[in-house]
């Protein structure tokens, strides 16, 4: 008798690791499936598609000159504390502005606690002088000139010629002479926050540019660091 119920047990053992493995797998063939990136202007036809940076992974170090045109490192950034860094797609960019005034209403929250605020656009210098004039910004912005930080940190994709004409007609708003280019590429507006040895310990990236990392995911994740 106790040979038929180890037996049982074992097979509800075996066929509950079975089923875990293949709700792992349908998890994993799913990843992104369903994701309508055409929707949010990526290109997927004939570009790749941006999956970002992970926690844990080591955040690429960078140069590049703020608003002010200060030389900015983010190695040297990171000897004076943590950092949190995030994209965002334009002044043209509705959610991005909103996004960008909640980062300048809570600068003084997240400041007080020994963390720089970065932020990098693909947007000229001109309209980033533009952008930081509208909202007040106090904190870092960078004109990601070689859109190196955005390939970087692997954000950034091309967009559809559809997303593009929805633009120009909404905003009056050319991507690409937006950006000072010749083609229109922007970011996944990511956020990650960096710890002082480089390392990436939270990371919120959304393929929809409408989801972003609200200021209480921020508080919540920088306690991570201390």
């Amino acid at each position: 008798m106790s040979f038929i119920k180890n037996d049982f047990a074992g097979k509800i053992r075996r066929n509950g690791f079975l089923l875990f493995i293949i709700v792992l797998s349908l998890n994993s063939v799913s990843y992104g499936q369903n994701i309508k990136y055409a929707s949010f202007g990526i290109d997927t036809i004939n570009n790749t598609i941006p999956h970002g940076l992970k926690v844990g992974d080591k955040a690429p170090d960078f140069t590049g000159y703020d608003q002010k045109g200060k030389q900015v490192e983010l190695k040297k950034l990171l000897e004076n504390g943590p950092v949190i860094l995030f994209f965002y797609r334009g002044k043209w960019c509705p959610v991005c502005s909103r996004y960008i005034n909640n980062y300048q209403d809570s600068l003084k929250v997240i400041t007080d606690q020994g963390f720089n605020v970065v932020a990098i656009t693909p947007e000229s210098i001109e309209n980033v002088e533009q952008t930081v004039k509208l909202h007040n910004i106090t904190f870092t912005v960078i004109y990601d000139c070689q859109e190196k930080i955005m390939k970087d940190y692997d954000v950034m994709f091309s967009v559809t010629k559809a997303y593009q004409d929805k633009i120009l007609s909404d905003f009056s708003i050319d991507i690409a002479k937006n950006n000072g280019r010749d083609a229109a590429r922007l970011p996944v507006p990511a956020t990650y926050i960096i710890n002082k040895e480089g390392i990436i310990v939270a990371a919120q990236f959304d393929p929809n540019y409408r989801n972003r990392a609200p200021v209480t995911w921020m508080l919540k994740n920088m306690a991570l660091i201390y």
